[in-house]
């Protein structure tokens, strides 16, 4: 196996890059735009990786939440806007019906996607207008303080009706941004639901899959990114969602073997951002040729903000070196 080596470079390393705080970054079209391209210029002088970077709609991770109607907060300090969980949209399932598909481009953080959407392409920037990403029961858990955690136990039915309706936005979204790029909808599927791990197996199979398998109905391709999941959670998302990849980034309950015994070569692994950070050299070089050897069919650098150059320069040899299947 030769694997492929990219580097997910996005707004932690954009904005430091540029020199910019994120409440500029993402308080302004034109800011956000100039901070892609002044980081990809940065990157290509620096590194030799500008290629990794193209210019696109960007929101922080609260923006779907928002767009369901939890208030945010904007923290004056240099951080990225989250949800304020001390007002959620519900605190009980059996309220599911408070959740409702607004206008995208009017509603929550989502008309501020709206505008730089609008931007971009005014600009000639071929972007997709996206803001969902197929993570259901994290979007439960946000828009409802966690509320839903206990919901699996004592409200089954509620909490199935919950995460339909979530479902339901995420496919009204797609179908929003396919009508935009003037197509239909994907036969792409992503799956970013970190906080499905919090399941048991048996739980897993009952409450997330049927979401899973709603959301990527038609699609041959369905890549899954899931931090908490263990080897018989995977296996389920393997057999009964039919995913096509897993990005086993961060993932501190499966072991590379496990990974591999799952999925064959179909699988991610990545350097992190606190790896990347806290690494010296030598232990970059030794952990990417470790990854390397494990049979994945991806190596990942994830640079996050203050990762010494010095650490960015190690771990571009390094995937270089290792990575026979070249930069992807």
């Amino acid at each position: 196996m030769d694997p492929k080596w990219h580097i997910a470079f996005c707004n932690v390393t954009y904005t430091e890059y540029a020199g910019v705080t994120y409440k500029d970054y993402y308080g302004s079209p034109s800011v956000m735009l100039e901070s892609q391209l002044k980081a990809k210029e940065f990157a290509e002088r620096r590194f030799g990786v500008g290629r990794f970077i193209s210019p696109r709609v960007d929101s922080p991770g609260c923006t779907l939440a928002s767009f369901l109607g939890m208030p945010v907060i904007v923290p004056d300090a240099d951080e990225i806007a989250y949800v304020d969980s001390a007002r959620p949209v519900l605190s009980d399932v059996a309220d599911a019906d408070r959740v409702r598909f607004g206008n995208p481009k009017t509603d929550g953080l989502m008309a501020r996607r709206w505008e730089t959407y609008q931007y971009y392409t005014a600009r000639g920037h071929k972007v997709g207008f996206g803001g969902y990403g197929g993570g259901i029961v994290t979007l439960a858990c946000e828009i409802s303080n966690n509320a839903v955690l206990a919901g699996f136990g004592e409200n089954p039915d509620g909490t199935k009706r919950l995460l339909d309706k979530l479902v339901g936005v995420e496919q009204e979204l797609a179908a929003f941004d396919a009508a935009l790029r003037g197509q239909m909808a994907s036969g792409f599927g992503y799956t970013g639901d970190d906080f499905s791990g919090l399941l048991s197996p048996a739980m897993y199979r009952e409450f997330a899959v049927p979401c899973y398998q709603k959301l990527h109905a038609g699609q041959k391709s369905r890549f899954m990114h899931s931090e908490l999941l263990r080897a018989e959670h995977l296996r389920i998302a393997r057999d009964e969602v039919g995913i096509t990849i897993f990005h086993g980034a961060g993932c501190k309950n499966l072991t590379l073997k496990e990974m591999r015994d799952v999925m064959g070569e179909r699988f991610w692994t990545q350097l992190t951002p606190q790896e990347m950070l806290a690494m010296s050299p030598a232990q970059i070089d030794e952990r990417i040729r470790e990854f390397a050897q494990c049979g994945c069919s991806y190596v990942q650098l994830y640079p996050g903000r203050g990762t010494p150059a010095r650490n960015m320069d190690a771990a571009i040899a390094a995937v270089q070196r290792e990575c026979r299947g070249g930069p992807s």
